[in-house]
């Protein structure tokens, strides 16, 4: 490694070097020579790219790149390094304390994060972040290390501190910081308060810091709080996005953004509000920039003018700041602290509820037995995981999801709802009402009289989740095993049973029991002394062997497709005139136009083999087929359509009731 750099290497600076024993008095070493200086001896030497971020417009923005061959900018071009390499990986960390604010205790998070950097030997570089009052503190890695790998780090370090700013270190791709000596574009500049020669530290090295963080008293009193990310994704222009399917902005929200600002009100406030609901709804910043400047939201005027002394002006730099701001907004979206609902008492009485359910469940394996019980374990146990994850008892919960979460098909889990249902296990608290599914709760004592007493554990939800996961695996889409085929796999995990016990258990005969072993040796899931093989990987290639490869990808593509189409048709009956969905789509077809498409469009839609006759022509079909052809132009946007053309549509309490429109269903 070369002295100075810390990838092994030095970007070429522009200019004329400074001659070996050629000195200068202190009255020549100028401000701009100065920064010439920083520019040779730190962004060059340090940068993981060959090329700074530059801001020449002062909107802070660093939209654009100049190369380290092209020399130093302009002495008042404010200029940021990149923490990663051209492959994502961090190679310097920049920690930045942000004083934007009243009452931020960057001040306080600069000592206490010095101190334990230099208590555990972190050489680092301090730097004034410019007339705001912010701090920079720069390290320099020994290696590179993936944004997995760090991410606990920063979880670690943005819990201790609260001013840190952790949006450069949470985005490997765009994310930077100014370098030191590089202008403010307010004026000044990140000056170093130290000397730039400092040794890189290893990734054991900042472990270390963190041990120390856990042991230093804090501030705060109590424990840190624990953070964590949802996934940041960047669309084609580089802006980020959360990713994850869209949702509808609250009513609350809605409001917000069509009330006009009036005298006096903070805008900003208003106009955060809007972006920070925005960024959680998985919004991108094309919607944003359509909703300010074409749609003209009146909450977000602060995006199109900025107040005066004399009123609100119109910003000659609106794209910018809106690029800005929505990139803060998803930064602060990506991250929050422990969820209310861990602690929270609708929490605790769910976790009970499925601490029960689970235990009543084991100790009533007789209705679990034969193809019908195993299909009605796995349709209960999605419930009690899609409970767990709202935290509270009622859930929405429609068949198709409920069958992709089962692994199971739609009719089947219809049929086993009614039966679950009578025994007393489930209770339907609200009918489906147009698309909106209905609304489903686990019964608290599952059948039985009194509670179980069953204390919930991680153990348990994990035992939970990973039983659904194996049943939504492609392989037992092969006839030669199914659902019973699963309940043989799962219970020789466990143990090695004769065939007779196994099928006692499972409450089938056993020259099934010795059919679904057979199988099961033919796709290398189990040798013929019962030892059973397990694991993702295993599972793929089984369904390989089986020529089911892709099965359930294909069950969910097809169940996405009807419930499109079923938002399509309400679409067409309740917004007419005021949908985007139509002007993408057009109206839904008439018998006369499905007569038109050809069967075989249907039928690849449908999903159906060449080797059956093709699905009839119907209404329906014919709609699936033009839905599909949508899906193949545009997959990232058509289900982010469909998801906002169900939330336009009125509320289920001003709809018709099932049976006064399911006659009028193609």
């Amino acid at each position: 490694m070369l002295p100075g750099t810390s990838q092994g290497r030095s970007y070429l600076p522009d200019g004329p070097l400074v001659p070996d024993g050629v000195s200068y008095s202190d009255t020549r070493k100028t401000a701009s020579h100065q920064a010439n200086t920083w520019w040779e001896s730190v962004a060059s030497a340090w940068s993981p790219r060959p090329y700074v971020r530059v801001d020449p417009r002062k909107a802070h923005t660093f939209s654009t790149t100049r190369r380290f061959t092209d020399g130093a900018p302009g002495p008042d071009v404010p200029y940021a390094l990149h923490l990663t390499d051209d492959a994502g990986r961090f190679r310097l960390l920049a920690l930045d304390f942000d004083a934007h604010h009243a009452g931020s205790t960057a001040t306080a998070d600069l000592a206490n994060c010095t101190s334990a950097l230099s208590a555990t030997g972190v050489e680092h570089l301090v730097c004034s972040s410019g007339p705001g009052g912010g701090y920079h503190v720069w390290i320099r890695l020994s290696a590179a290390i993936s944004p997995a790998r760090l991410a606990p780090l920063v979880d670690a370090f943005a819990a201790a501190w609260p001013s840190l700013d952790r949006g450069p270190l949470a985005n490997p791709r765009t994310g930077c910081v100014r370098a030191p000596g590089s202008p403010h574009r307010s004026g000044g500049a990140s000056v170093p308060l130290s000397s730039t020669d400092i040794r890189p530290a290893s990734l054991r090295a900042l472990h270390r810091v963190t041990e120390h963080l856990d042991t230093r008293p804090s501030p705060i009193s109590g424990p840190h709080p624990q953070v964590t990310t949802r996934p940041v994704h960047v669309d084609i222009q580089g802006r980020p996005y959360l990713a994850g399917p869209r949702r509808p902005l609250a009513a609350r929200i809605r409001a917000l953004a069509d009330t006009p600002i009036a005298a006096g009100t903070d805008a900003s406030a208003i106009g955060w509000s809007i972006l920070l609901a925005c960024a959680h709804a998985r919004m991108q910043h094309r919607d944003l920039a359509e909703a300010a400047f074409t749609a003209q939201w009146p909450g977000l005027e602060f995006l199109r003018t900025h107040r005066t002394a004399v009123g609100r002006t119109p910003r000659l730099d609106a794209e910018q700041e809106l690029a800005r701001q929505w990139t803060k907004a998803v930064t602060a979206a990506s991250y929050t602290g422990p969820a209310t609902c861990t602690t929270s008492p609708a929490r605790h009485t769910v976790e009970q509820t499925v601490a029960d359910l689970l235990t009543r469940m084991d100790s009533k394996p007789q209705q679990w037995q034969g193809k019908t019980g195993s299909q009605a374990r796995l349709v209960l146990l999605a419930l009690a995981a899609r409970t767990l994850d709202a935290a509270t008892e009622e859930v929405h919960f429609s068949e198709r999801d409920w069958a992709l979460a089962a692994g199971l098909a739609r009719d089947t889990v219809a049929d086993r709802l009614k039966d679950l249902t009578d025994r007393g296990w489930i209770r339907r608290t609200q009918r489906a009402v147009g698309p909106w599914a209905a609304t489903w709760r686990l019964v608290a004592h599952g059948g039985g009289e009194t509670r179980s007493g069953a204390v919930f554990s991680p153990a348990l939800e994990q035992r939970l989740r990973a039983e659904l996961e194996s049943a939504r695996a492609d392989i037992w889409h092969a006839r030669s095993l199914g659902v019973l085929g699963l309940r043989v796999w799962d219970l020789l995990r466990t143990q090695r049973l004769p065939v007779r016990q196994i099928a006692a258990r499972l409450g089938i005969c056993a020259a099934t029991v010795r059919s679904k072993l057979g199988a099961l040796q033919a796709y290398g899931l189990c040798t013929s002394n019962g030892r059973v093989y397990q694991g993702r990987s295993r599972l793929a290639r089984a369904a390989a062997l089986a020529g089911v490869t892709g099965a359930h990808a294909d069950r969910m593509r097809l169940y996405r497709l009807q419930s499109a189409v079923f938002v399509w048709w309400f679409t067409t009956r309740y917004q007419q005139d005021q949908s985007d969905a139509l002007g993408e789509w057009g109206h839904f077809p008439t018998p006369g136009e499905a007569e038109q498409v050809h069967p075989v469009d249907i039928a690849l839609a449908y999903g159906a083999t060449a080797t059956g006759p093709p699905v009839e022509a119907t209404t329906w079909g014919a709609a699936m087929a033009a839905q599909d052809r949508h899906r193949e132009a545009d997959p990232a946007s058509w289900w982010e359509l469909v998801a906002a053309a169900r939330a336009a549509l009125p509320a289920p309490d001003v709809l018709a009731a099932p049976h006064q429109w399911s006659s009028a269903a193609a």
